[in-house]
């Protein structure tokens, strides 16, 4: 029988509903349901029943059931569907995806249009800061940042999983509360070791996007940030992206691995390679892929 009291403080869509089970502890769906507060503490968290509160605690928080609002004062909050989703499908793979392929589609068709409707609509402004970068300045980038750097797996893909790229490819920097790193989800790795995961996405076909955060590694069908470019119809905008492709017909040896590698149909065979610039993202894995150097990036 659902829980309609947590049904509704956790948000949780219909498409999860034969799910939750699966999501959830009978403790999680109970203490969502009692509690009352919009803010509380552990001692408020005894009055809902929770025997255990440090392990409910730190349990709760790993799943994404609970968010910190502030450390210090040991100040906590109700999470949300989305967000435990999130935290469900890089966390707990094999157990999303032992779902039927068509829950799991509604499950990643249901969470792109909040992630979607969560932009900014102003199709003047961008509405995250991720730019897309050839390899060559990821590295440099990698290079230049002296934070501690972690290793996630990644969400779109895991939601998604259909297209067969690895998963354990997102480097990110963010660590403070409520981050993957600060639930324990993350591993905590080194600059040549991020360096040499973006180098083996490039090779596997995956583009990469930076923003002040971290890197995503991405496909061109799983990744909310392109899907949310077609939506937008914001391609050369957002993601920002600098560059374009050129190709240098005379060096062209008509190979075809830059129409195997590129997300976006930029590249058709027909005797010869044509290019259509005007889909090109910037992304520069076609011309890591190009035997010849007959590939270039060139300012947009």
């Amino acid at each position: 029988m659902i829980n309609l009291e947590f049904i509704q403080k956790f948000q949780v869509p219909e498409v999860a509903y034969p799910f939750i089970d699966h999501m959830f502890t009978e403790q999680e769906i109970q203490f969502v349901a009692e509690m009352n507060l919009d803010v509380f503490t552990q001692e408020d968290m005894k009055n809902t029943g929770i025997q255990n509160t440090d392990e409910f605690i730190q349990n709760s928080y790993r799943r994404g059931i609970i968010s910190i609002v502030d450390l210090e004062k040991g100040l906590y909050k109700i999470s949300d569907f989305y967000g435990r989703l999130d935290i469900f499908s890089i966390s707990e793979t094999d157990t999303y995806r032992s779902f039927p392929e068509e829950a799991r589609e509604a499950f990643d068709g249901w969470y792109f249009e909040a992630y979607y409707n969560g932009l900014d609509g102003d199709p003047l402004i961008r509405p995250t800061q991720d730019e897309i970068l050839p390899l060559e300045d990821v590295i440099t980038f990698i290079e230049s940042q002296d934070r501690p750097v972690f290793l996630n797996y990644c969400d779109c893909r895991s939601l998604r999983g259909e297209c067969g790229l690895p998963t354990k490819t997102c480097i990110t920097y963010k660590n403070g509360i409520n981050s993957f790193v600060h639930r324990g989800l993350s591993e905590q790795i080194d600059k040549e070791k991020a360096k040499e995961i973006v180098k083996k996405a490039d090779k596997a076909g995956l583009m990469h996007t930076v923003n002040p955060n971290g890197i995503c590694n991405c496909c061109g069908d799983c990744c909310y940030l392109f899907r949310g470019q077609d939506k937008r119809n914001s391609l050369g905008f957002w993601p920002k992206t600098e560059n374009i492709i050129t190709m240098n017909s005379s060096q062209c040896i008509v190979c075809g691995k830059c129409t195997r590698t590129c997300h976006f149909g930029v590249f058709t065979k027909n005797g010869k390679i044509l290019v259509e610039e005007e889909k090109c993202v910037g992304c520069g894995i076609c011309v890591q892929a190009c035997p010849t150097g007959a590939l270039k990036l060139k300012g947009r």
